[in-house]
């Protein structure tokens, strides 16, 4: 998972100048708390999601697929796995937050219906703003 994570968020730390706060979260704490998936090819770890439910919704706080294996479906399956669990969970929405410089990521997002529901500061960069996410389940 680690691997995974780091190869993944190394592109978006050179996209942004700094390494997003999930880049480096505790792994393990979320594994703990049942909040982590993988995704696998030949029992080789493709794909992280971290993801719980807060506030009365599902919020993914990671969802990255090693850069080898993007292009091929492998982000929409996690978060087609990220709205299935809320869906089990009784949750009617799930949110998430990206930097807005990450266009690519959001136009991504919004493919799989996602709504940008608005901007804020970020909260670790403050000369950058975040997109906020939304998608009803």
């Amino acid at each position: 998972m680690r691997l995974v994570a780091a190869r993944a968020y190394d592109l978006d730390q050179v996209r942004l100048g700094y390494s997003p706060p999930p880049a480096r979260c505790d792994l393990a704490e979320w594994v703990e708390r049942d909040a982590a998936w993988v995704g696998e090819h030949d029992s080789e770890v493709m794909a992280v999601l971290l993801a719980e439910p807060r506030d009365g919704h599902m919020l993914v706080w990671s969802a990255v697929v090693d850069p080898v294996w993007q292009n091929e479906g492998n982000g929409r399956a996690l978060m087609e796995h990220a709205e299935a669990v809320a869906r089990e969970a009784g949750l009617t929405e799930v949110h998430l937050s990206t930097n807005v410089l990450m266009e690519q990521t959001i136009a991504h997002y919004e493919k799989c219906g996602y709504e940008v529901r608005g901007h804020r500061p970020h909260p670790v960069q403050g000369d950058h703003r975040v997109a906020d996410l939304v998608k009803p389940v």
